[in-house]
């Protein structure tokens, strides 16, 4: 058998990496019959998520003919990784993990989100707010009775759970939120930080005020219970989100279904107490846009 020479052997090696490296400019998309993956943050139970989320998925299913894959995630950051890695296709994140996936891939397009009903505290549309929140047994009237006490929050890439707290909290109390609060844990969910918050886990915990609208939906939160000591300003509901590089055909697919008014999501809405999805874009995102950048300086 004849011995390659070493510039040969280089030679191969060279080009099977660029056989096998996607170039991110160029556009991808799945093959013409095979899945279409989607993810999303785990704001909540993953599995009760999905099957809020089934009868959209089965829907787009139908109308694309082409099947749709969950991707299950682990955290707020394997489903930002998965977007900008192109193995996942289209995902709900966070405003603030959007961000923090278009910062590194400005192909990455936010296109929907869902308007929801008025809640306990969230305003109808399509907007919500991070909230500190406490539990009456608890017995703490203002912000200013945590100081030293333990705190919750969601995922240090949550919008609502972590980031805007750390900045706009941090700001009105005038000081580092690890230098009032005694001590904080992660949850890695609202609905696991509420749980911690009802249990004597934590204090307080930073969550979403949608998530704790749901609690209380669902029964699992009384609302003469619930003391919202802090509220932050009106944050852009979590954006639906395409990765760079898809396919510009799928995402007129993809985005012409969700979009419509179409009676088989009537249920889906009623259910998660949503009026519909709205289309949005990055501009409505741009506030979250400013406040990474500047956490990154």
């Amino acid at each position: 058998m004849k011995r390659l020479t070493a510039p040969l052997v280089i030679l191969m090696m060279f080009l099977a990496f660029f056989e096998s490296t996607p170039v991110l400019g160029a556009s991808s998309s799945p093959s013409q019959d095979g899945p279409i993956c989607f993810s999303l943050v785990p704001k909540k139970n993953v599995d009760h998520q999905i099957t809020e989320l089934q009868p959209l998925l089965d829907l787009l299913e139908k109308r694309l003919n082409r099947q749709i894959k969950v991707i299950r995630p682990q955290s707020y950051h394997s489903v930002i990784e998965g977007i900008l890695s192109r193995t996942i296709d289209f995902a709900i994140l966070g405003p603030a993990s959007y961000a923090k996936a278009r910062a590194r891939d400005n192909q990455v397009e936010a296109f929907a989100s869902f308007a929801s009903k008025k809640g306990f505290i969230t305003p109808r549309g399509s907007f919500y707010y991070s909230v500190l929140f406490t539990v009456k047994d608890n017995r703490y009237d203002t912000w200013e009775d945590l100081k030293g006490k333990k705190i919750a929050f969601t995922d240090p890439a949550s919008t609502s759970g972590s980031v805007i707290p750390s900045i706009y909290f941090s700001k009105e109390i005038g000081e580092a939120l690890n230098e009032f609060f005694g001590s904080h844990i992660y949850t890695g969910s609202h609905d696991r930080s509420i749980k911690s918050v009802k249990k004597g886990y934590a204090d307080g915990a930073f969550v979403s005020s949608a998530r704790i609208d749901e609690a209380i939906e669902k029964g699992s939160l009384e609302p003469d219970q619930v003391i919202v000591l802090w509220q932050s300003k009106p944050i852009h509901s979590d954006p639906f989100v395409f990765r760079g590089g898809l396919d510009p055909s799928l995402k007129d697919q993809i985005r012409s279904v969700m979009l419509s008014s179409l009676p088989e999501l009537d249920a889906m809405f009623k259910n998660m107490q949503m009026l519909g999805i709205e289309a949005v874009s990055d501009s409505d995102y741009q506030a979250i846009h400013e406040i990474i950048a500047r956490k990154a300086q």
